[in-house]
């Protein structure tokens, strides 16, 4: 038997293309809108509470301990890697948020054509 060994975009199944992470991103954020809503909500405490700089992530983590009561105890995951795409997701409807989180270059996706639309901003290498 012999194992087909392809390079670029990977398969799933029968000429499946695998969705790429900004696909999946914008699947995701469509079901679940509540969670920047949610993002939302954090980051304003955070802010009013005097907060510096915060990562999307230490606010996923706490979404993720307050999911039992959000989600009506409904299973729920967050994917880690929506993190950089929440976080400019954010900046660009809050651009007085600039300085609170911290915007590095995307490895990969769409969203990095796109990101010049989303926050207006350079971002760090």
């Amino acid at each position: 038997m012999e194992l087909p060994l392809e390079f670029g975009e990977r398969v799933c199944g029968e000429g499946d293309v695998e969705p790429s992470l900004d696909d999946l991103f914008e699947d995701f954020h469509a079901e679940h809108p509540w969670v920047y809503e949610a993002l939302e909500r954090l980051t304003v405490q955070w802010v009013a509470a005097g907060g510096g700089r915060i990562g999307v992530k230490a606010l996923f983590e706490q979404l993720r301990w307050l999911a039992p009561e959000i989600t009506d105890g409904e299973p729920f995951q967050l994917n880690n890697n929506f993190t950089s795409r929440y976080a400019r997701l954010l900046r660009a409807g809050h651009p007085e948020w600039r300085d609170v989180f911290e915007l590095r270059r995307l490895r990969s996706g769409d969203l990095e054509m796109r990101q010049s639309t989303l926050d207006g901003e350079c971002q760090v290498e």
